[in-house]
């Protein structure tokens, strides 16, 4: 009987300890203000050495001892937290920066661009130390490096360069800052020049349909930056560029932290391209002359679950270009040369107000923005002015449903564009208000899989009702597989001349059947991602197929009539696909190369005949690579585009010499930079387009600029050969 008591006590004993066996606790870690994801934070039970570090996303995961309860947080810069997991299996922690360490402090070497591994949609995030491996002087040139993102230039007068995602304009990806819309309407074709690549913290590049709480405009991918926080780890930085092709810019900012509570921020820049180029002797400058100053100032407010970030910038440019022979003191009438001016004046002001409420991940935020956009411009005998203002503003509600597998985000937008153009005293433009609301459901059981759902409804006063729904989904194998797919629509106000102010740059009469066309595209996505053990590193793999297929869509044939552009509305099919492969290794310590080849396949119907799209590649090839000394002390940086052929609009019916071919010539470019490290100081040279690959005769009819044939938008390459800069950084932290 005694031995029967003493093995059913036994049996409970067991029993009980089974059921008190505690589950693995995981969870995310953020920077409190930024909430971001901080990488590489110690995470460890208190009195063991039992432990691990945060992810990429921020995203660990680890066994719970028996009898601890309490996880200490700990990372350079912040201050070290000690958290009570009783009951609890999933975590979401904020910590504070304010931590100061006098001892050395070994970190992981982390990748320049990386993958969510947790967001269901596709996004890379470039960081800072990639924007450092070329000189990128705007966001346009912050791509040059990023095998999904292409870069050209718009036309061979202005200097503009503009980009493509899957294979379509980026006007057809939102661009956001800090997940405020920016750069729309007039805007488009200049903005990413005003946005300096040394102010910038990171990129986040989304491909396919995005959010809808961040609107209903995303039709191929989106793009986030974050710009450098007052209360970040920054005090002081410098830069300044120079080229042999006379251009020199140069950028300052400085954060300040008023008290524990206040922080601010000055963002300065200016710039100015003074050396006439007229390299292939044309008799037009290959880059305009140019000025631009650019001012940001930043403030942030923190008071325990509260924040408020708020700030205005300001850009003020001038270009001036066109033929060497014309005289920018003079006005057009009063000589016989042709000559080009666009003066940009823009400002804008924002505030984000947010409130976490004591429910875990429940909380409320109200983003506000207002930005104001004059142009004055002319092309020849082409004036183009355009004056437009933009009001946005999103509240959204955060919180869950049960438990925080299951989070949901509500709330309620309205977008107002007031748009005044006149083309050659024809007054154009439009002005729309739309108001709408959305509900996000994420489901996030486990690290593995994920599920986001959502939908909304906007009203627009021009085109009336909008319905948007979206659905992304991502699932995590255990042989290190993340597979991800999406489908989503979306929708954007199409403005005729505008968006394409390159063709002002031509003799081309535009004929304007459809200007503010309501553009409807269907997005349909699907990618892998595979980090496979190779040596005693990881060999990461991307596979990734995008298809946007188009209800509506504003087309511009430039083949039906020589030297005409009939702007009308689709009748028939368009689409675009786009099939990319990249892989990256780190072949031996410090040296990393990523190669990529990308496929696209571009068609819409123009007048009744389905055919490529004009002035897309067909494929793109990319082979980078990285070399970082011990310390970092050199670092060595270098890039190889391939670029394939691409249709170019019809030329027919001009004169022999000036008929171009139907198609363009496959061709590479190299980029390449050296840094000098030192504790505070960067000293660094490089080359673009070191194949020296130049377009010839990018400007059709040079001579008889004012005749029917004169055409400087056909531009597929490169529009002057080699340029060598050389430039310097200084950068100071708070520590």
């Amino acid at each position: 009987m005694r031995n029967t008591c003493y093995v059913m006590l036994l049996w409970v004993a067991l029993l009980n300890s089974k059921s008190m066996e505690a589950k693995p606790v995981e969870g995310w870690v953020f920077d409190q203000h930024q909430h971001e994801p901080l990488i590489g934070v110690n995470i460890f039970w208190a009195g063991t050495t039992v432990g691990t570090v945060s992810n990429a996303e921020g995203y660990f995961k680890l066994e719970q001892p028996e009898g601890k309860n309490t996880l200490v947080f700990s990372y350079v810069g912040y201050q070290t937290d000690t958290i009570d997991v009783s009951g609890k299996s999933q975590l979401r922690v904020h910590l504070s920066a304010g931590s100061k360490l006098n001892e050395v402090t070994v970190s992981e070497r982390v990748q320049s661009t990386h993958l969510s591994k947790i967001n269901p949609i596709m996004t890379q995030t470039i960081t800072n130390k990639e924007l450092t491996k070329f000189a990128c002087c705007n966001l346009s040139e912050s791509f040059e490096t990023n095998a999904s993102v292409d870069v050209s230039f718009a036309d061979a007068v202005s200097g503009i360069k503009q980009i493509k995602l899957l294979g379509l304009s980026g006007r057809y990806s939102q661009l956001m800052m800090e997940n405020i819309p920016i750069l729309r309407g007039a805007e488009s074709a200049f903005g990413l020049e005003y946005i300096p690549g040394t102010w910038l913290h990171s990129i986040q590049v989304s491909k396919g349909s995005a959010a809808v709480k961040n609107g209903y405009e995303s039709l191929t991918g989106q793009i986030n930056i974050q710009y450098k926080e007052p209360d970040g780890l920054e005090k002081l930085s410098f830069y300044a560029y120079g080229n042999q092709d006379g251009k020199i810019e140069s950028n300052v900012t400085y954060a300040l932290p008023l008290n524990d509570k206040w922080s601010t921020s000055l963002l300065l820049h200016g710039g100015s391209s003074l050396r006439e180029i007229d390299m292939n002797n044309d008799g037009f400058l290959d880059r305009p002359l140019s000025n631009q100053i650019n001012l940001m100032n930043r403030w942030n407010y923190t008071n325990e679950n509260t924040t408020l970030k708020m700030g205005i910038s300001v850009v003020d440019e001038s270009r001036k270009g066109g033929q060497t022979a014309f005289d920018h003191n003079k006005t057009a009438d009063e000589q016989s040369a042709y000559g080009i001016n666009v003066d940009v004046t823009r400002w804008n002001a924002f505030a984000k107000l947010g409130h976490v409420f004591d429910r875990p991940a429940t909380s409320i935020g109200w983003i506000n923005s207002f930005n104001h956009f004059e142009r004055q411009s002319f092309y020849g005998t082409n004036a183009y002015d355009a004056v437009q203002q933009n009001l946005y503003s999103n509240l959204i509600f955060q919180s869950y449903i049960g438990n925080t597998a299951h989070t949901f985000n509500t709330g309620l937008s309205l977008t107002a564009d007031k748009n005044n153009e006149v083309l050659n005293s024809s007054k154009e433009g439009y002005e729309e208000w739309v108001p709408g609301a959305f509900l996000e459901y994420n489901y996030i059981p486990s690290e593995r899989f994920s599920f986001l759902a959502g939908m909304r409804y906007d009203y627009s006063s021009l085109h009336g009702n909008m319905f948007t729904p979206r659905l992304h989904s991502k699932y995590h194998f255990e042989a290190f597989t993340t597979l991800r797919a999406s489908v989503g629509k979306g929708y954007r106000t199409a403005s005729a001349i505008n968006e394409n102010s390159q063709l002002l740059a031509s003799s081309r009469q535009l004929v304007l059947n459809e200007t503010q066309l309501l553009e409807e595209a269907w997005n349909y996505g699907v990618s892998l991602v595979n980090e496979i053990p190779l040596g005693l590193r990881n060999m990461q793999v991307t596979l990734e197929y995008f298809r946007t297929d188009f209800e509506q869509q504003l087309i511009v044939d430039l083949d039906r009539t020589t030297g005409f552009a009939y702007f009308d509305a689709l009748n028939g099919k368009s689409y675009a696909q786009s099939a990319q492969a990249e892989l990256f290794y780190e072949l031996f310590e410090r040296f990393e190369v990523t190669t990529a080849f990308r496929y696209n396949d571009v068609k819409a119907t123009y007048n009744g005949e389905l055919r490529n799209v004009p002035m897309i590649s067909r494929y793109k090839g990319m082979l980078s690579a990285q070399y970082r000394t011990h310390m970092d002390k050199w670092q060595f940086d270098a890039t190889l585009q391939l670029h394939g052929q691409s249709t170019l609009p019809n030329t027919s019916g001009n004169r022999t010499e000036n008929i171009r071919p139907e198609t363009s010539v496959n061709y590479a470019t190299l980029i390449a930079q050296v840094t000098k490290n030192y504790r505070n100081w960067s000293f660094y040279a490089g080359g673009e387009n070191l194949t020296g690959i130049v377009q010839e005769n990018p400007i059709i009819d040079p001579s008889l600029p004012f005749g029917d044939e004169f055409d400087a938008s056909q531009i597929w390459g490169p529009i002057y050969g080699r340029m060598f800069y050389v430039g310097i950084k200084y950068t100071l932290d708070k520590r």
